[in-house]
């Protein structure tokens, strides 16, 4: 049941003096700065980046005249003067403007952990995993959709979770795409979506947490806080989330799901066998709240991709250019590898304290030749590679080294953008790597 209509959540933070702390370059803190901004509150913006490292936000932020920013620094005097702190996902804990704001007793919490102020955990579909989560999400709310259920979706991608509040009403059904960082705003209130999904856990952000064990505790709140009426769909494969450390003391009833669950006649439009899995888990859900397997299937044959996911954004003459920006690690290159073997590569970037050993056997196994965008993964990953004549150069920028893509490209190939690494070297994230990257195919494959 909806704890607040929307109309007292109108009310609830007018005259609040709300600070953002750390606005980033993403949209989900824009729409926290409109969100409250719009309940009649004032908000001030604070943020490391300058002005001009933040231009791209900046501007999205011009309508509101009344915002206030302290930029290129923090200060304690904001924190003193806030009623309301809203922390960037990003933000790591521990820090000591967030202790100094502990110790003054200010309340703490993310768009996320708002949002639980106006719905209920009965009402969420969470999917959570290293990989695999936005389509399986997709997934999820695509089937319930042309099933005629009220159902919304939001969370990790790219805009603010508050932006839903409005379209939910006491039966509608939340999807929800929710990261590790985002999970810890439900951690901070002590509960767990109904229906918690799990699609893998695998090496990632550990700059970010300080080993796997940590991130996997991360991972864990989606179903920590569970009932024995909730649920949980996890990946028969995983080894993490099925060994039993992982499972003890979780209470949802558990649903296992794999590739094998799909029936033999299916042909999911989307490729790779990791698509299979997340097709796999969606059906899971879907068959709890009751759907047929064939029509939720049929449904969920609709959904085309999620943008930056292995998505096919040219086909020039006979060669075909795919955009899988969204793969930040070397797990994800080296499924996309699976998916798309033979291919023209290009990877490369940032390293996030991750194993390359895997992805540097799946380029040597699965790539035709790889081009490299700069980086310390890239340097790692060259070292490991054993045939060095794979390796056809490294770039700082998408013109030189498309130019030289192109030339090496041959009518059948598959180019295949997949970078396995972190892009802040270069970008200012990785869907930012991934519009520059299809604005350059589009100057280059004419």
């Amino acid at each position: 049941m909806v704890k607040q209509s929307l109309n007292f959540a109108e009310a609830k933070y007018k005259k609040f003096k709300i600070l953002i702390f750390g606005l980033g370059v993403n949209q989900g803190v824009l729409g926290a700065a409109k969100f409250f901004v719009d309940q009649g509150a004032e908000v001030r913006i604070t943020d490391l980046k300058t002005a001009d490292e933040l231009k791209v936000s900046l501007d999205k932020l011009k309508v509101f005249k009344d915002v206030t920013y302290t930029l290129g620094e923090h200060k304690e005097e904001d924190f003193d003067w806030a009623d309301l702190i809203i922390k960037n996902p990003g933000v790591k804990p521990g820090n000591k403007y967030l202790e100094y704001a502990k110790l003054k007793g200010k309340r703490i919490e993310m768009d996320m952990g708002i949002l639980l102020d106006f719905i209920s955990p009965s009402q969420v579909i969470g999917v959570t995993g290293t990989k695999g989560k936005s389509t399986t999400s997709s997934l999820i709310y695509t089937a319930l959709k042309e099933a005629g259920e009220n159902v919304v979706y939001a969370g990790n991608i790219g805009k603010s979770v508050l932006d839903i509040i409005p379209f939910v009403k006491e039966n509608t059904l939340v999807v929800l795409e929710i990261s590790s960082f985002q999970l810890e705003g439900w951690d901070v209130k002590k509960l767990s979506p109904k229906y918690a999904v799990i699609t893998n856990i695998l090496p990632d952000h550990l700059n970010y947490y300080q080993n796997m064990m940590q991130y996997a505790e991360a991972k864990r709140v989606i179903a920590k806080y569970q009932t024995t009426g909730d649920y949980l769909f996890i990946n028969i494969s995983d080894h993490i989330t099925n060994s039993p450390k992982f499972l003890k003391g979780l209470k949802g009833k558990l649903t296992y799901f794999s590739a094998a669950d799909l029936p033999d006649d299916f042909k999911p439009t989307l490729a790779g066998f990791h698509n299979k899995v997340n097709y796999a888990a969606a059906l899971a859900v879907a068959k709890q709240l009751g759907l047929n397997t064939k029509e939720a299937l049929d449904s969920m044959n609709k959904f085309k991709g999620v943008d930056f996911r292995l998505q096919v954004i040219k086909e020039w003459g006979n060669i075909k250019i795919i955009n899988d920006t969204a793969a930040t690690g070397p797990d994800a290159g080296a499924v996309a590898l699976d998916a798309y073997p033979n291919s023209v590569l290009i990877a490369g970037g940032q390293n996030a304290n991750m194993p390359y050993e895997k992805f540097a056997e799946a380029i040597e196994n699965g790539a035709k030749a790889v081009f490299f965008l700069e980086g310390d993964a890239t340097e790692e990953i060259k070292e490991l590679i054993q045939n060095k004549d794979l390796i056809k150069g490294t770039y700082n920028n998408f013109d030189e080294l498309l130019q030289d893509v192109k030339d090496f490209a041959k009518s059948g190939d598959v180019i295949l953008f997949s970078p396995g690494a972190k892009s802040f070297n270069l970008f200012q994230n990785e869907f930012d790597r991934g519009h520059k990257f299809n604005a350059a195919v589009e100057r280059f494959f004419k």
